[in-house]
């Protein structure tokens, strides 16, 4: 199970939309060259706690050849390749001893350093006779000083160490807090032109993936990233420890050469708990306490903690960002990251828990506060002591977000009284499938749904079964009827029937259907479960009505902070607009990574449309055998848990289009895609016909596109569509049909700005033949740049933004 990283609060410092910040890799390269380069004596990288200093100063220190001598220092207990001494009078120092200003400091520095492998010869040594044969000596290496968060190191140390610089030609790379004014000694140098300064940026999601990828060797599912960069708190040497951590419990596992999050897994976090309690010793005992005590509770009152640890402890800690305020009338605070707590409350034995709980006074726990109290519920509930039922039972608003799932289902287990036990249950299910555990949801729902004693049991468990049955996790036999005014059934029988009607041909009714649909979910949390069903079957229906500006709100979100379902099949709608538009190669690194979680999230029907539309970009991009592959693993989805009505639904009928196409493309003929639509004609499937159609007659290997018969069907098929979906599919059949440059041109721009780049390629194409064939060389070069403009972005990645055509001929 996933743990609580609390994001259902504004506490994520940088979005995964936010601009992209520098290349930190081509940063670590530029300060490589600076030390080389004989004209800068320092290097000063200012960055925010967390922000990665000291990775970086480690990448450096990796990256330095071996004739360099590098002696590495710190000011705290951040770089951890080394022992670091204390450059100053330790502790240990005899109170009588008296030693001249700067000596316990070169001592300390020679100890530091250690011995050196070669000599420093003072030029008084040289006989005067050999002072003309200075190029005989061995050339002593280059002393490059390491020095990490340098705003930390002692003024008299810090002159130590500068006088290494003009003595011994040494080179230094520190780096600093950004929120901390440089020592003096280090500013003048700036001052003078021999020190560059250079900011590194906040952490963000973009290099926490990147450095997951590092540290893990492999392709990394973003959820998994994102999700372990806003555990940590965007702290690079906590997210480096929580990687291996969860590496090593199973919490991070491989799924079709994909690492993603396993749910289902449990992690003691034994290298965060070891670096947060190194740093918990370091600190007094009243801020020891004030950490403990907010850990264990969190959120508390502010005012409780300075009562009990006093007003310097903390201030201390939030401005050291060990703590955060939260927003209120009366301020409560945090920890500063899900990883520093749980690191705390680990470390924290039972004995001395049960014992702070004791000591600090009980907030006033009601129903209406406990959804938000859920630690310190937990925290009750682990040191031995009991709640009353009702108060457990009121933390259900906290069982539907993945953050607080896992403490839900935790006060769920400690309900007690028979008569509360079906309320427990529901509240056990809504966690489940929080966390993407539909499997695990399913049982307990449907023995509601049958043998609840409550009506409001039956009603709310059948309600989520419809919704998971939209999702074909239950199949639809074990639903129980609808109930005349029931919110969920209303819900259900609005997504059914804009399927009916998408089918059939009357896309612009099914697109309100769906509206509809949506707006009634948005409207009431309670039916927050049927989001996933309903917008994936919204988005088909945006698609076939070309309605492409709508889909941004829908499809960008943060998707560490929705249940795992949901943003699965957020991504698979995802993948189908960016395949419909014509950009299989960025569907395919979409499909990719989601296929990874779909194989353990129960919905087959989901699962076989992905792998469908996989198994069509494998083809599209020269794979053949990853091709069938795929189709094979589809076909295979189609067939599980389908049966009846499902198997003529939406989503498996389009699957069952992609695997066509994908084997028609391998196999270069046009053999199963006439086929299906014909069945689909039969069955009175008009959408579905015409995008098997359609299909068919992008195909580069098939005879489609000059086979007046398959164009005359895709031009009836699509005047049977209403909407804008029909409108383009007549105009590129049409144009085809009639083989005429300039229509074939006209149709190519008009598809472009309904983003039907692969229709408007194969227009552009035909176009210049035909200007070819004419003799008019200009207007045949004026498309091709067009075609391969238009080839050029669908052979990428990235997809263009909204409003992007291919433009006109050198612009």
């Amino acid at each position: 199970m996933l743990p609580d990283p609390w994001l259902d609060e504004d506490t994520v410092p940088a979005g995964p939309g936010s601009q992209p910040l520098p290349d930190r890799a081509q940063l670590l390269e530029f300060v490589l060259s600076t030390v080389r380069s004989p004209a800068t004596s320092g290097i000063v990288v200012a960055g925010d706690k967390g922000s990665g200093k000291s990775h970086l100063l480690l990448s450096l220190q990796a990256g330095l050849p071996a004739t360099m001598d590098v002696r590495t220092f710190a000011g705290s207990l951040e770089l951890k390749a080394t022992d670091y001494g204390v450059l100053g009078a330790g502790p240990e120092a005899h109170a009588s001893e008296v030693l001249l200003p700067g000596l316990h400091v070169l001592r300390a520095l020679t100890n530091t350093l250690g011995p050196a492998s070669y000599l420093y010869p003072p030029p008084a040594a040289l006989p005067r006779n050999n002072r003309g044969k200075r190029s005989n000596l061995p050339t002593r290496p280059q002393l490059v000083l390491l020095v990490d968060d340098i705003h930390y190191v002692d003024p008299a140390s810090l002159g130590v160490l500068l006088q290494l610089i003009p003595g011994f030609g040494a080179k230094l790379v520190a780096t600093a807090d950004s929120q901390r004014p440089l020592p003096q000694d280090l500013y003048q140098l700036w001052e003078d032109g021999f020190m560059e300064q250079y900011l590194l940026p906040p952490f963000n999601f973009m290099e926490a993936h990147a450095l997951c990828v590092s540290l893990l060797g492999g392709k990394v599912q973003r959820r998994a990233s994102s999700l372990l960069a806003a555990m940590s708190g965007f702290n690079v040497g906590i997210l480096c420890l929580a990687v291996e951590d969860a590496r090593h419990a199973g919490l991070l596992v491989q799924r079709e050469g994909y690492w993603t999050i396993n749910t289902r897994a449990h992690c003691q976090w034994p290298g965060v708990v070891e670096r947060v309690r190194a740093e918990y010793d370091a600190r007094p005992p009243e801020e020891q306490l004030a950490l403990e005590l907010v850990a264990l509770a969190e959120p508390l009152a502010a005012d409780v903690v300075e009562r009990h640890c006093g007003q310097r402890a903390l201030e201390n800690l939030l401005a050291d960002r060990q703590i955060r305020l939260m927003p209120g009338w009366r301020p409560m605070v945090r920890m500063g990251s899900w990883l520093r707590g749980e690191g705390t409350r680990l470390a924290v034995p039972p004995s001395r828990s049960l014992a702070l709980h004791q000591q600090i006074e009980e907030p006033v726990l009601t129903r209406e506060t406990a959804p938000s109290m859920l630690r310190w519920m937990t925290w009750t509930l682990d040191c031995g002591l009991g709640l009353a039922d009702e108060l457990l039972l009121a933390a259900a608003p906290a069982a539907d977000r993945p953050s607080t799932a896992e403490l839900a289902l935790r006060a769920a287990s400690a309900v007690k009284d028979p008569d509360h036990l079906e309320e427990a249950g529901m509240l056990r299910a809504r966690a489940l499938i929080a966390e993407g555990q539909l499997a695990e949801a399913t049982p307990v729902l449907r023995h509601l749904a049958a043998a609840g004693s409550s009506e409001k049991a039956k009603v709310d468990a059948g309600g989520r079964l419809m919704a998971l049955e939209l999702l074909g996790a239950v199949p639809g036999e074990s639903v129980p009827g609808d109930h005349a005014g029931d919110p969920a059934a209303r819900i259900a029988a609005k997504a059914r029937e804009a399927e009916r009607l998408l089918i059939s041909g009357a896309a612009v009714e099914a697109l309100a259907k769906t509206t509809a649909a949506m707006k009634d979910v948005g409207s009431d949390p309670s039916m927050e479960t049927f989001r996933a069903g309903v917008l994936l079957r919204h988005v088909i229906c945006l698609r076939h009505n070309l309605a492409w500006s709508t889909m941004g709100t829908l499809l960008e979100h943060p998707a560490y902070t929705m249940p795992l379902h949901l943003a699965e099949c957020s991504e698979v709608a995802r993948a189908y607009v960016q395949l419909s538009q014509g950009f299989p190669r960025a569907a395919r690194a979409t499909l990719e990574a989601v296929l990874a979680e779909l194989s353990d999230a129960a919905l087959p029907p989901v699962r076989s449309l992905a792998a469908a539309m996989m198994a069509y970009c494998e083809a599209l991009s020269g794979n053949p055998a990853a091709a069938l592959e795929r189709a094979k693993q589809a076909t295979r989805g189609r067939g599980r848990g389908l049966a009846g009505k499902e198997a003529d639904g939406l989503l498996p009928q389009l699957s069952a289009v992609y695997i066509a196409a994908s084997r028609d493309v391998v196999s270069g003929t046009s053999a199963q895609l006439p086929a299906l639509a014909e069945q689909f004609r039969a069955q009175g499937s008009v959408v579905l016909e015409a995008e098997a159609l359609s299909l068919l007659v992008l195909n580069a290997s098939s005879t489609a596109v000059v086979d007046p018969a398959i164009l005359r069907r895709l031009g009836a098929a699509a005047s049977a569509v209403d909407g804008a979906g029909g409108a383009a599919l007549r105009t590129f059949a049409d144009a085809l049909l009639a083989d005429e440059p300039r229509l074939l041109e006209a149709a190519g721009r008009s598809l472009s700005a309904d983003r039907q780049f692969a229709h408007a390629a194969v227009c552009y194409a035909r176009a210049v033949a035909g200007y070819q064939a004419k003799a008019r060389a200009a207007a045949g070069r004026r498309v091709s740049v067009l075609v391969e403009r238009l080839r050029g972005v669908a052979d990428g990645e990235a997809v263009p933004p909204p409003g992007w055509v291919p433009g006109k001929a050198g612009h």
